[in-house]
């Protein structure tokens, strides 16, 4: 029987197995990543992650049966397994490492006019690889806190970041077409126009923070929303080839495109700061 990956929670036993030492009991055990959220595929790691009072390395005996790595980082333990052909990675965090990010997302104030707390590209990564948690034991305990939390802090966090860069960056397209320089144009409209794409679709709840999926952002986006536009013009922005000859309309178009995304991202913003 092939394990089909995207249901590993309904076989607990499998992820079970490598947590001995643990105490379940007061544990939080649940699998995120790119499977849960639907974008990974067949050669996708499982993502588990261990919310418990003792991340200690000393825990860590290995598994003669499977090969194992364990890397410890400044909030949490990292261990990879390989067992039966599939790729298991454990991420141990500890209770007041976990509290202590989500009350940091719930506590986000886009009301103010002043600097907005900064989370750390793992806190995010972390809080937005929880939106799509499956837990898989003491699930009553795992809904309970889900609930509680403010996932959709995450979309204007990231709306709130991409603007900072909105200005600086448009300033240096238009800088770099005044001298001419029209590679460096091209390119960075270009990345322009993922950061703007990424802003927009952030406001509709789409905030994974790796550039690799904006693709799948975008399509899911489309499946909700029905709106077609968006992916038929960053692909077209995205395809176009490099042309001295028409790369000032290029960047041109780019820029009104970009204009257009980011006032309708700072009016979902306004929004949610009159509310």
């Amino acid at each position: 029987m092939v394990l089909d990956k995207r249901n590993i929670e309904n076989h607990p036993h499998l992820i079970l197995q490598h947590l001995k030492g643990i105490d379940l009991d007061t544990s939080l055990v649940y699998i995120a990543g790119s499977l849960m959220e639907g974008f990974g595929n067949e050669t996708s790691d499982i993502d588990v992650y261990v919310i418990c009072k003792d991340i200690s390395t000393d825990r860590f005996r290995g598994d003669p049966s499977s090969e194992e790595l364990i890397l410890s980082t400044q909030q949490a333990i990292v261990r990879n397994i390989r067992h039966d052909g599939i790729r298991y990675d454990f991420e141990y965090w500890s209770w007041n490492e976990f509290n202590q990010m989500i009350a940091k997302l719930n506590g986000l104030d886009f009301k103010t006019e002043h600097y907005i707390q900064r989370l750390s590209e793992t806190e995010f990564d972390f809080l937005h690889r929880l939106k799509f948690g499956r837990p898989v034991i003491n699930k009553e305990k795992f809904e309970e806190i889900y609930k509680s939390i403010q996932f959709n802090n995450l979309g204007f966090y990231q709306i709130v970041i991409k603007s900072e860069f909105y200005a600086g960056m448009v300033e240096d397209v238009q800088g770099a077409l005044l001298s001419k320089d029209l590679g460096s144009a091209f390119f960075m409209a270009r990345m322009l126009i993922d950061t703007m794409v990424t802003s927009y679709l952030a406001a509709y709840g789409e905030t994974n923070p790796s550039s690799k999926w904006l693709y799948r952002k975008i399509i899911r986006y489309q499946e909700k929303t029905g709106d077609k536009i968006l992916l038929s013009k960053y692909l077209d922005f995205q395809t176009r080839p490099f042309d001295e000859t028409t790369v000032e309309r290029y960047t041109k178009e780019a820029l009104w495109f970009c204009q257009d995304l980011n006032v309708q991202v700072q009016t979902i913003l306004k929004k949610k700061q009159v509310s």
